[in-house]
C-alpha cells in the first residue's frame, strides 16, 4: 500500500509539472535538419524512436515537428518547444541520457541547420495556440531582418498592425517572437496559425497591407515610413505541422 501512495503521489506530481509548463513561460527554442541523401525515412523513424523516449520520461516540455513546404529552406525538418520559462531548459529531463537516445536514434540521419531561441513578444501577438498545446495543420512564418537601432520603429508598426487585427473576428492568431540567439539581431518572427489554403484568400492579414489600413492619414504615413525604414529583409515560408513527429505532454 505504501508503494502504491508513493506511485501515485510521483505520477500526480509529473502530471502538474505538464500542465504548469502549458503556456507558462515566452521561451521558444527551434532546431532544423536536412536529411542525409536518401535518409529521409529513417530521419522521421528515428526521431519518432526519439520523442518516444521522452514520452516514457514524461517529459513536461512540448515538442512540435514541422516540415518546410514553402520557402528557401523547404525540406527541412524543424522541430520545436514553446510555451514554457526559459529555466525550464536548465532542468530538462535527463540531458545526458537525452543526447544518447538522439545519437543513436535520430542523430545518424539527420544535418543540422540551424538552432535559435526566440523570446514570445505577447504585447505584440493576437494569439498564442502553440504556448497553449492547440497547434494549427500549419504555420506561415514570416522571418523579419531589422536594421540596427530601428527596432522601436518597427514595433510601433506592428503594435498598429495588431490594432487592425483585434478588429476583425476571423482573422487567425497572429503570435510574434523576437530572435535572441541564432542569427541575426534585431529579428522578428511571426507565425500565423493556418488551417488551409482558403485562410491565405485574406489579403489584409498582411504586416504591410494592416499597416495600409490605419484610417488616420498621417499616423498611416509615418508607420509606413516606420516600415521602409527598419526592415532591412522580409522572407516567409509554410511550415506543415507533423502530429506523428510531435509530443504534446498528456495532462
Amino acid at each position: 500500500m505504501k508503494r502504491l501512495i508513493l506511485a501515485l503521489a510521483a505520477f500526480a506530481a509529473l502530471s502538474a509539472n505538464a500542465q504548469t509548463t502549458r503556456d507558462s513561460g515566452d521561451a521558444a527554442h527551434l532546431y532544423g535538419y536536412f536529411a542525409k541523401p536518401g535518409m529521409g525515412a529513417q530521419l522521421d523513424e528515428g526521431y519518432r524512436t526519439h520523442l518516444r523516449w521522452h514520452k516514457a520520461r514524461r517529459d513536461p516540455l512540448v515538442w512540435y515537428g514541422w516540415y518546410v513546404g514553402h520557402g528557401d529552406r523547404v525540406g527541412m525538418f524543424i522541430d520545436g518547444s514553446f510555451g514554457a520559462p526559459f529555466a525550464a531548459f536548465d532542468k530538462r529531463v535527463d540531458p545526458a541520457g537525452d543526447g544518447a537516445d538522439a545519437q543513436k536514434n535520430f542523430s545518424p540521419y539527420a544535418q543540422t541547420a540551424f538552432r535559435a531561441s526566440y523570446r514570445l513578444r505577447r504585447e505584440l501577438s493576437t494569439g498564442f495556440p502553440l504556448e497553449q498545446w492547440k497547434p494549427s495543420k500549419s504555420v506561415q512564418v514570416f522571418h523579419y531582418s531589422v536594421r540596427p537601432g530601428t527596432a522601436a520603429r518597427f514595433e510601433r508598426a506592428v503594435r498598429a498592425a495588431r490594432e487592425s487585427l483585434l478588429r476583425q473576428a476571423d482573422a487567425p492568431s497572429h503570435t510574434w517572437y523576437e530572435l535572441i540567439v541564432g542569427g541575426e539581431t534585431p529579428g522578428y518572427m511571426l507565425m500565423v496559425a493556418r488551417d488551409g489554403w482558403a485562410g491565405y484568400g485574406a489579403r489584409g492579414e498582411s504586416l504591410e497591407w494592416l499597416v495600409a489600413g490605419v484610417p488616420d492619414t498621417a499616423r498611416r504615413q509615418g508607420l509606413l515610413e516606420d516600415l521602409a525604414a527598419s526592415v532591412a529583409e522580409a522572407k516567409v515560408e509554410t511550415w506543415d505541422y507533423r502530429e506523428d513527429l510531435s509530443l504534446i505532454p498528456e495532462s
